[in-house]
């Protein structure tokens, strides 16, 4: 008997639940838009908003989803660069928001449509490949945040915990005046994690991203190891250094995982992983790929945001029972 357990948009929706934003557009109450300033400091830079910014414009799929999830739609100018699609219970929400490029839009782009404060989830959207220096933005009166772990190396998180994530949801609610928003959201994830962290632990696992002459397994620092974590089980490349790092499968067989994440992205799908290591004339004989002790975890829920809960509670279900 196969033991495998995905977690595939079909299902996110039915778990998702909680303080979402609803697909109907409406938030749960009207936002303030005289809320003072706030002022901060993210990834190093100074960052003061005088009032909650009405043109946002999210270049990272997890800026967007949590703008939605804090019911700021009607604040959004535009938004880019999907990994995956939006969670259904945003669907409608996004639908009525402008996209302005597949990738990071130009800088001439971004001009054009007037923004008012520009949300990444990584500090490459604020490179040459994307729309050019926070500083720059900020000189024209445009502010600008990055997600805590995609900050560059020297102002990350040593070690990203949920708490950052959290603290994300609650200083983009404060810049748009709509704090008591994240406050519900951070109640009801906090109150899911705990509600399935206890029954996964001491579970080995295994995160394959990508690679297959050198595999990239999550390490022991980044949002990987933080899903991890949350989730109670162990991370068998937790001494490895960094989000992500190479390895060897000579390392994984002497390691023996009691379960493998398997990543699912269309440009490296989760099917073709699986293949590989039943194919393999070494890994196919490792117990969890003979039992099939996969969790399958869509890319976009390896980015700090609101996806997170719903990759520990798929990763801690999926490994319930198991004891290895």
């Amino acid at each position: 008997m196969s033991w495998r357990v995905a977690a595939p948009l079909s299902v996110l929706l039915a778990l998702l639940g909680g303080c979402a934003a609803t697909g109907d557009n409406k938030p749960a109450t009207t936002a303030s838009t005289s809320a003072g300033p706030v002022a901060l400091t993210n990834c190093g830079t100074p960052v003061t908003v005088t009032k909650p910014p009405a043109r946002a414009v999210t270049m990272n799929q997890s800026a967007t989803e949590i703008m939605l999830a804090l019911g700021l739609q009607d604040r959004m100018a535009g938004t880019a660069y999907l990994d995956d699609q939006v969670l259904p219970a945003y669907a409608a929400a996004y639908a009525k928001v402008p996209v302005l490029a597949k990738e990071y839009p130009s800088k001439e782009k971004l001009l054009d449509i007037a923004p008012d404060f520009v949300y990444a989830s990584f500090a490459s959207a604020f490179s040459d490949e994307g729309v050019g220096d926070r500083a720059d933005w900020q000189k024209l009166g445009v502010g600008t945040y990055v997600s805590a772990a995609g900050c560059p190396k020297d102002t990350r998180p040593a070690k990203l915990a949920m708490d950052d994530v959290l603290a994300e949801f609650r200083e983009i609610a404060a810049i748009f005046g709509v704090g008591e928003r994240a406050e519900a959201l951070i109640a009801d994830q906090q109150e899911r994690i705990a509600k399935v962290s206890a029954g996964a632990k001491g579970t080995r696992v295994l995160w394959w991203d990508a690679g297959n002459d050198a595999p990239s397994a999550g390490a022991c620092c980044g949002s990987p190891a933080m899903i991890m974590s949350a989730a109670g089980v162990t991370n068998i490349f937790a001494d490895l250094n960094g989000s992500w790092a190479d390895t060897s499968w000579e390392t994984v067989v002497e390691r023996n995982p009691g379960v493998i994440v398997l990543i699912d992205a269309s440009w490296d799908p989760a099917a073709a992983k699986q293949a590989f290591l039943e194919k393999h004339a070494t890994l196919k004989d490792l117990p969890a790929v003979k039992a099939k002790r996969y969790v399958v975890l869509d890319f976009s829920s390896t980015s700090a945001g609101v996806r997170n809960v719903l990759a520990v509670e798929a990763l801690a279900r999926g490994v319930g029972g198991v004891g290895n």
